[in-house]
């Protein structure tokens, strides 16, 4: 008899400085790992997790989605998400929302847009706050260009400072 299957969204959030990147990898431990780890425990059967995109080592992300499709119905959304949190956040992992989607929904090619955040800290003195947050460049850097070579296929930039 087949079951009916569930497709679940997560968006996540995650400090990567002490994991290889999101996806598994034989040299360290990833993000993958450490939620499907979590979502196998709470689920009593192996769970594989599809990102909507991919880190790299010491990337952080801030809403990072995953689907994952079980047969178990999730019945309680927020307790669900904060037995996850109660065993991710140690790793400084945090499931920010859960939410039941189609079975045709992929975390992957249903995404409507990717939006990623690059922190240059131009300063000669080091970083504190901003440390494993940011690239740290001491030399002077020379805006326009960096300005001209930062533009995408459509001509826009969205590069400001602070």
């Amino acid at each position: 008899m087949l079951k009916k299957l569930n497709n679940y969204l997560i968006k996540i959030e995650y400090d990567g400085t002490k994991f290889v990147g999101w996806q598994y990898q034989k040299n360290g431990i990833s993000i993958q790992e450490k939620i499907e780890g979590v979502l196998t425990k709470l689920l009593k059967r192996k769970v594989r997790i599809v990102g909507a995109g991919r880190t790299d080592k010491g990337v952080h992300a801030m809403g990072q989605h995953a689907n994952f499709k079980v047969e178990k119905k999730i019945e309680n959304n927020r307790k669900f998400v904060d037995s996850m949190n109660f065993f991710l956040r140690k790793n400084l992992i945090s499931i920010i929302s859960l939410k039941k989607k189609n079975l045709t929904f992929h975390s992957r090619f249903s995404a409507l847009e990717r939006v990623y955040i690059y922190k240059i800290i131009n300063r000669m003195g080091s970083l504190s706050l901003n440390n494993n947050r940011a690239w740290h460049i001491k030399k002077k850097i020379k805006y326009q260009a960096f300005k001209e070579g930062g533009k995408n296929p459509r001509g826009d930039t969205r590069l400001f400072s602070i």
